[in-house]
């Protein structure tokens, strides 16, 4: 049986994304909810980088300090060093997280920023539906 060149690129992108996950360059994040669609779905896994050389207009991972959960929001303002941001879902997300709760009123302070989501050339890389496996085993346990 032959295979096809569509077979081999998919195991050559699986490949690819186990040896980039397991080498800690690139890491994985699941996305819950709507707050970031369409860029993200809810169930999506993406990935980040360590939380360098963040601008205006970078969605980053975050520990929120008021709730024992992480958040994946676009940074929408930066103010003495702090990183104000809000969802991409305007239905959802109509105010930053700094005016609903979900962050300090001066924002997000480095040391509570997991990473970077990966972006080349503007474009965001996530897997839709992947991260619900992450998911399911983080409400398993």
């Amino acid at each position: 049986m032959k295979m096809k060149k569509s077979d081999l690129a998919i195991i050559f992108l699986i490949i690819l994304i186990y040896v980039l996950m397991f080498s800690n360059i690139v890491q994985t994040a699941s996305v819950e909810g709507v707050s970031m669609y369409p860029i993200f779905q809810n169930g999506a896994l993406t990935f980040y980088t360590s939380p360098n050389n963040i601008k205006i207009g970078n969605i980053i991972i975050y520990k929120s300090p008021y709730f024992n959960d992480y958040v994946i929001h676009r940074v929408i303002n930066i103010q003495n060093g702090n990183y104000i941001t809000q969802g991409i879902d305007k239905i959802t997300n109509p105010k930053p997280d700094n005016e609903i709760g979900l962050e300090p009123l001066n924002g997000i302070p480095h040391n509570l920023i997991v990473g970077k989501v990966l972006e080349i050339d503007n474009v965001t890389f996530s897997i839709p539906y992947l991260g619900y496996i992450s998911i399911l085993f983080s409400a398993i346990i």
